[in-house]
C-alpha cells in the first residue's frame, strides 16, 4: 500500500499527465504543487502546473491547461477535472482518494536524509529560541537530524569569506566597523556549522546589520542555507503555564510582525486566542468521532479532510522555508476548520464526524503540537 501523501498523489498524476501530454519525462514536472481552492464552489484542490510550465514550454497556458484538465479528469479518483482562468485547472476529487491521503502512514511526508544546523543570531531572545526549537521539532519530524548550535568566535576564514562582499563597491554596501564585525560574528557561526552539517537555518533580527542573501553569498557551494529574520517580541516574565501559551502566540503570528505579550489575558476563552482554540479542539475531537462511517460528507467535513491531508506539505514548506510558524497556523486553520464540521453536523441534528477524518486529525494534532511545544490538555472550558 502507498504511503504517498494526499498532495503527493496529485502532483504525481499531473506530471504524469503532462509527461503524456508534452512528451517530456515526468521528472520535468515534479514538485510544481497545487493548494485548496479557496472557493469549494470552484472544486477541491486547484493546480496551477500549466500556468507555469506554459512558458517554459513555449505553449499556451490555457492550452496546455485545457490538454491537462482532459487527462486528469480520466484519471481514478478524480471526479471532474475543469479549466479556469488563463490555464488554472479545479479538481474534484472522489471520497476514496481524499481517504488514502488521511492514512496515519500518508500524512507524513517520505522521509528525508541530513544533517541541520540551527543558529541563532540573538540566543537569548525567546521569539529567536522558540523558533529555533520549532524549526528543529519539524526538522526531525521529517527525519533529519537536527540541531540548535551555540555560537562560536568570529574565525579568519570566516572574515576572508565575507568581507569581499561588503564594501562601498562590493555586492552589499558598505558597512560601519561595528556593523562589520556584528556581520562577521554572525557568518563565523554559520561556517563553522557548514564543516558539519548538509543544511543550516539562521534566525536573525530584522533591522539591524541584518542584509538578506548575503550570508548565502558569502557561504557558496557549501551546505544550504536559509535565513529568517524575525521580528522582536516583547514577552513579560512568565511562569510555565503562561510561558508555554506565550509560546503558541509567538508561533502563531507572521514572523516579520512585532508582537507585544504584555497585559494579555493567555487563556481568555475565546476561539480567536490561539492558545485557547488549539487546546480546545484537541480536548473535542474524541467526542466528535462518529461510530459509523460517514456515506456522505457535508462541505465542512470535506473541506476539513483536504486540510488535515496537506499535514506533511506544510511540515515540508515549514522547513524548506525556515518558518516553523507556518505549522502553528496551519493548526489554528484546521482547529477552526473541525468547529465548523461541529457545527454544520449539529444543524443537520447529529453529533459526529466521520472517523477516519477524525483519526487523521487526532495524528495531526498529536504532531503538530509536539512541534509548536505544548500538548493537549485533557480538558479546557
Amino acid at each position: 500500500m502507498s504511503r504517498m501523501g494526499l498532495y503527493e498523489q496529485i502532483d504525481a498524476c499531473v506530471a504524469g499527465a503532462l509527461a503524456e501530454i508534452t512528451g517530456r519525462a515526468p521528472a520535468v514536472f515534479d514538485g510544481l504543487g497545487c493548494a485548496i481552492t479557496k472557493d469549494p464552489l470552484h472544486g477541491d484542490v486547484s493546480v496551477t502546473a500549466a500556468l507555469v510550465m506554459a512558458k517554459r514550454l513555449g505553449l499556451s497556458p490555457r492550452a496546455l491547461g485545457a490538454d491537462l484538465a482532459a487527462a486528469l479528469g480520466q484519471i481514478e479518483g478524480i471526479e471532474s477535472a475543469s479549466l479556469a482562468g488563463a490555464g488554472f485547472v479545479n479538481l474534484r476529487l472522489e471520497p476514496e482518494f481524499i481517504m488514502r491521503g488521511l492514512r496515519a502512514e500518508a500524512l507524513m511526508p517520505a522521509p528525508r536524509r541530513g544533517r541541520l544546523a540551527i543558529c541563532l543570531e540573538a540566543p537569548t531572545v525567546l521569539r529567536q529560541r522558540w523558533s529555533a526549537e520549532a524549526a528543529a521539532a519539524v526538522a526531525r519530524a521529517l527525519g533529519l537530524e537536527a540541531e540548535i548550535c551555540a555560537p562560536v568566535a568570529a574565525s579568519d576564514a570566516a572574515e576572508e569569506r565575507l568581507l569581499p562582499w561588503i564594501g562601498e563597491q562590493a555586492a552589499f554596501g558598505g558597512a560601519s566597523a561595528e556593523e562589520r564585525a556584528a556581520l562577521v560574528g554572525t557568518f563565523s557561526q554559520i561556517w563553522a556549522a557548514a564543516q558539519a552539517h548538509d543544511e543550516i537555518t539562521l534566525f536573525a533580527a530584522i533591522g539591524g546589520g541584518y542584509r538578506a542573501g548575503l550570508y548565502e553569498a558569502a557561504l557558496g557551494a557549501g551546505a544550504l542555507l536559509r535565513c529568517t529574520a524575525l521580528a522582536g517580541a516583547k514577552i513579560p516574565a512568565l511562569d510555565d503555564a503562561g510561558r508555554e501559551l506565550a509560546r503558541l502566540y509567538v508561533l502563531c503570528h507572521r514572523a516579520e510582525r512585532g508582537l507585544d505579550l504584555g497585559g494579555r489575558a493567555y487563556a481568555q476563552p475565546e476561539r480567536a486566542n490561539p492558545a485557547f482554540l488549539l487546546h480546545y479542539t484537541a480536548s473535542r475531537l474524541s467526542a466528535l468521532r462518529s461510530v459509523a462511517p460517514a456515506l456522505a460528507w457535508d462541505a465542512a467535513t470535506r473541506r476539513l479532510a483536504l486540510l488535515a491531508g496537506a499535514y506533511g506539505s506544510v511540515l515540508g514548506l515549514a522547513h524548506d522555508l525556515g518558518a516553523p510558524q507556518r505549522v502553528a497556523l496551519y493548526l489554528c486553520e484546521l482547529a477552526r476548520l473541525v468547529l465548523a464540521a461541529q457545527k454544520a453536523a449539529e444543524d443537520r441534528g447529529e453529533k459526529a464526524i466521520c472517523p477516519r477524518v477524525i483519526d487523521a486529525c487526532e495524528v495531526v494534532f498529536c504532531s503538530g503540537f509536539a512541534i509548536v511545544g505544548t500538548k493537549a490538555l485533557a480538558e479546557i472550558t
